[in-house]
């Protein structure tokens, strides 16, 4: 005679529920993080500005994922650089700057994020008007990377949701093994 099968009741919780409820949990975690992960390190960070003498003059700003041109002019059309000036928004109120190009289609600014020191914004200033003014043939390449910040949350972000994945899978194929295990008796 063969021994009855102990059944589940409704108090004992399965663990092929348990664990499936936890996979699913771990994915719908994971889900804000590999949205704003990848979003964090799409920030336009790095300003490029490469002019050709006598010829036209690209302004690209670019992210870990994208780069993207945002204006194409003449040399003839830069009027020249200037440093904007203002107060950082936090409590103790300290001046910032960033050197900005002013052509005759707008101004477009040459720092992703503003800097806490006159001098860093005027020696790009300075570098550039000496590069735009000198008449010798150079072609005048500006790059300013502020990239590290976004590469740092993005990539933390981009990592949690992506550890969090591979927990959910892991917690998946276990609920697969207690569904076997849950069902093998019963079928005996």
């Amino acid at each position: 005679m063969s021994e009855p099968q102990p059944s589940y009741s409704d108090d004992e919780p399965r663990k092929s529920r348990t664990t499936a409820i936890a996979a699913a949990a771990c994915v719908l975690l994971a889900l804000p993080f590999l949205v704003l992960g990848p979003y964090l390190l799409n920030a336009k960070a790095r300003v490029e500005l490469r002019c050709q003498p006598g010829g036209v003059c690209l302004l690209f700003h670019s992210s870990w994922l994208t780069r993207d041109e945002v204006a194409s002019f003449a040399m003839k059309d830069v009027r020249g650089v200037k440093v904007d000036r203002t107060r950082a928004a936090r409590r103790n109120r300290v001046p910032i700057f960033r050197p900005t190009l002013v052509t005759a289609h707008g101004e477009y600014p040459l720092f992703f994020q503003w800097a806490t020191e006159e001098a860093e914004a005027t020696r790009a200033q300075a570098e550039l008007e000496q590069a735009l003014a000198s008449p010798g043939g150079q072609p005048v390449v500006f790059v300013r990377d502020d990239r590290n910040a976004s590469l740092r949350v993005g990539g933390a972000f981009s990592g949690v949701g992506l550890l969090l994945l591979v927990f959910a899978a892991w917690l998946g194929w276990r609920t697969r093994r207690h569904l076997r295990a849950e069902r093998s008796p019963a079928s005996a």
